[in-house]
């Protein structure tokens, strides 16, 4: 099996010590994989938040016990630690005893949630971290893939709007299936369960399979609530644990200029599309599906928010639309440094988007981008222009 190198993967090699690099992504997206095209796992000091043991070594009571875990090796590697108690205080210990050294090792951390993980950071490591976002396999991983090019990737993509882009799903597609149901009942639901504290597992399971039916429509935490018998606060509450996962994403709505723009709106995407489907239990084939258009939109979303989490650009995507009677929208506003950009997902390369005169009149130089699987590589491979929100 030939491994495809990561987009990131020489941002994160390219990190010098004494800084740990913390690399934050889904389980089985491939992280540790990484770290293993980077270091020698033989040769370095590996340790695991899923192993009792490295848990037990890891908690160290004195200087000379964070000293001597940095002299095991050049290179420190940390893996799934958001499960390692007062995690956020080790890794300021071990940094700031690696910027005494004369030759500071290599630290590596990994972690498939940002809840508890982000916390500890946040109050005890901030300044001391290099942070890197990782997702499943983008469009253009796979084109630059070894025995892959563009064609393949834009041939094989009604497969990937209903299997997804997780690795081993892509190196596996014959038990793509299986592979995909066995994430979301033992990682997605008995993961979260425990690493949230979730009583109320029924409904939980009730408010991810709503999430998943609502792919690309605007949701409302008030009617998901109704639905689900749960508060509005937890639904909310929920839903962040989802996000913070790597399980969804949530995309809020975009008001500059109207009176009359949706301005607390939300869509939830799915940070995978075969997630999304495995959740609602269909793989059926794309040209037989009544939701191939919110597939095509979600997928979409989700290639943008990979490629702008690569670049670093600090990009900011909304959906726009109006309220009252007669509403118009886009699928996507990208705003950069003040720039923007529309994108509107349409099937078929001879749509055309509709946002209304008033979206024109608002935003007169804002570019409006009308993207079909058929015309992607155009928006990928081309410079875009973007320009000034008024």
């Amino acid at each position: 099996m030939d491994l495809i190198k990561r987009g990131i993967q020489d941002s994160v090699d390219g990190q010098t010590p004494p800084k740990a690099v913390v690399i934050f992504g889904a389980r089985r997206i491939g992280k540790t994989t990484l770290l293993e095209q980077i270091v020698d796992r033989n040769t370095s000091a590996w340790y695991t938040g899923d192993s009792y043991s490295d848990i037990e070594r890891l908690k160290l009571l004195s200087e000379g016990d964070v000293k001597t875990l940095l002299f095991q090796s050049d290179t420190l590697i940390i893996d799934e630690a958001q499960r390692i108690p007062d995690i956020g205080l080790l890794l300021k210990r071990l940094v700031d005893m690696n910027m005494t050294l004369d030759s500071p090792v290599r630290i590596f951390v990994t972690g498939s949630s940002s809840l508890e993980l982000a916390k500890g950071i946040k109050e005890s490591a901030v300044g001391r971290l290099v942070q890197r976002q990782m997702w499943p396999l983008s469009v253009t991983e796979l084109a630059q893939a070894p025995k892959s090019s563009w064609a393949k990737v834009l041939r094989d993509l009604d497969w990937h709007l209903v299997y997804g882009m997780f690795p081993e799903v892509y190196n596996e597609p014959q038990k793509a299936r299986i592979l995909l149901k066995d994430y979301v009942d033992g990682i997605l639901f008995k993961d979260l369960f425990s690493l949230g504290g979730i009583r109320l597992n029924s409904k939980f399971e009730v408010l991810v399979r709503l999430l998943a039916y609502s792919v690309g429509s605007e949701v409302s935490y008030d009617s998901l609530a109704r639905e689900t018998g749960l508060n509005k606060t937890t639904v909310a509450d929920y839903i962040t644990l989802l996000e913070q996962c790597f399980i969804v994403k949530v995309c809020p709505s975009y008001a500059k200029n109207l009176a009359n723009e949706l301005k607390k709106g939300k869509k939830v995407y799915f940070c995978d599309n075969g997630i999304r489907n495995a959740i609602i239990e269909n793989f059926d084939p794309l040209p037989s599906r009544h939701d191939r258009g919110a597939l095509w939109e979600n997928f979409f979303f989700m290639e943008r928010v990979k490629l702008h989490s690569l670049l670093q650009d600090f990009c900011r995507i909304y959906f726009w639309r109006t309220s009252g009677k007669k509403t118009n929208e886009l699928d996507f506003i990208e705003v950069i440094d003040g720039k923007m950009q529309a994108f509107e997902c349409k099937l078929s390369p001879k749509a055309e988007a509709k946002p209304g005169p008033d979206f024109e009149a608002a935003y007169p130089d804002c570019p409006i981008n009308v993207v079909s699987p058929a015309t992607m590589l155009k928006v990928w491979l081309e410079v875009e222009n973007v320009s000034e929100p008024m």
